[in-house]
């Protein structure tokens, strides 16, 4: 197989998962929804693969490229040297018309994509949760609940969410209070301890930060919303293990009532209320901060309650699910077969 042939393949497996990824995303969901955990980990490590596969086709281009005529001559020399070291093709049948140091220069752009959408996220959550966890803290109560330790707002909005420890961890409402029963109260405070334990917002800002430049794609658009819901799943099996399937239903219930005000009723004065699809459009707000959707895990969901009495799943998604894997292997496998040429020649010096 010759590069050209090699760049035009690896180009169609890409645009292919880039525009197919989301159907077979869906369609796979019942049964990656199995190992919610597993599947959080896999279909955000796919994400990050598709991206380093894309980067990949620059090391790939560069071996039909027709030299590195913008560098000086002497460092064109051992670039030159170590193309040819470290091409598996020989010849290619095809010769581009631009240096090499172009398309070398994509996976540089790619990793600095990745980098900075990283750090970007990451000073964004450190601000807003940062403001939001001052808040919150001069509008809730600190209290043990069941062993647990908890924030409690002072409003009768249903409210039950979680954010990181040190920004505030399980946060309940008095109005959450007054609607559960204490076996519904356990249940949905062991579903949010699992976010903690599980470092659910860790695996979030990860997610995001690294394809935050990439979000436009629709299979790693797809990922972004997908991965959320994996992590909800796997904090409802936690809580089911705990206290048992019919407490955890029936606090979903009732806390994923369509016209429950939830989430944003925090901050007297400032924060007001909406029902839980509008919190999820707009985000939180506290006193005019907003705090981004995936910084907040919440209990609310009655759509999942099939989940937890073990619905069964379509015949075809278990092997639409394991074929999504097998993909992902074969990106892995392939940014392997570009890159690891390139490194070895690098090593032996050319």
């Amino acid at each position: 197989m010759t590069a050209t042939l090699s760049t035009l393949l690896l180009s169609s497996v890409l645009l292919a998962a880039a525009l197919g990824g989301p159907w077979l995303l869906r369609r796979a969901a019942p049964a990656l929804a199995m190992i919610p955990r597993v599947a959080a980990i896999v279909v955000t490590l796919s994400a990050l693969l598709w991206i380093a596969a894309l980067v990949a086709l620059g090391p790939l281009v560069a071996w039909m490229s027709s030299g590195p005529a913008w560098l000086p001559k002497q460092a064109a020399e051992v670039c030159s040297r170590c193309l040819s070291a470290a091409s598996p093709f020989g010849e290619s049948a095809m010769t581009l018309g631009i240096p090499a140091i172009v398309p070398l220069a994509l996976p540089a752009l790619g990793v600095l994509a990745v980098l900075v959408g990283l750090a970007r996220e990451v000073v964004l959550l450190r601000r807003s949760q940062a403001a939001f966890g001052s808040e919150l803290r001069a509008a809730s109560d600190s209290i043990t609940l069941l062993g647990s330790s908890a924030r409690v707002t002072r409003g009768a909005a249903l409210q039950a969410f979680s954010l990181p420890q040190q920004h505030g961890g399980i946060v309940l409402s008095r109005g959450t209070l007054a609607a559960l029963s204490p076996g519904e109260l356990s249940a949905v405070l062991a579903h949010e301890q699992a976010h903690l334990d599980q470092r659910h917002h860790l695996i979030m800002a990860i997610l995001n930060g690294t394809t935050r430049y990439f979000r436009w794609i629709p299979f790693v658009h797809a990922v972004r919303e997908s991965v959320p819901h994996y992590l909800e799943i796997a904090a409802d099996q936690a809580a089911k293990q705990a206290t048992g399937t019919t407490a955890l239903a029936s606090a979903l219930l009732k806390l994923g009532e369509p016209m429950s005000p939830v989430l944003r009723e925090v901050a007297p004065g400032g924060a007001g209320t909406g029902t839980g699809a509008e919190a999820d459009a707009a985000g939180l707000r506290v006193s005019g901060s907003r705090l981004p959707e995936h910084a907040v895990l919440h209990a609310a969901g009655s759509e999942r309650i099939r989940h937890l009495i073990g619905a069964p799943r379509p015949p075809a998604s278990a092997a639409l699910a394991a074929a999504a894997g097998a993909y992902a292997f074969m990106l892995a496998a392939v940014i392997a077969a570009v890159n690891l040429p390139y490194l070895f020649a690098v090593l032996s010096g050319c």
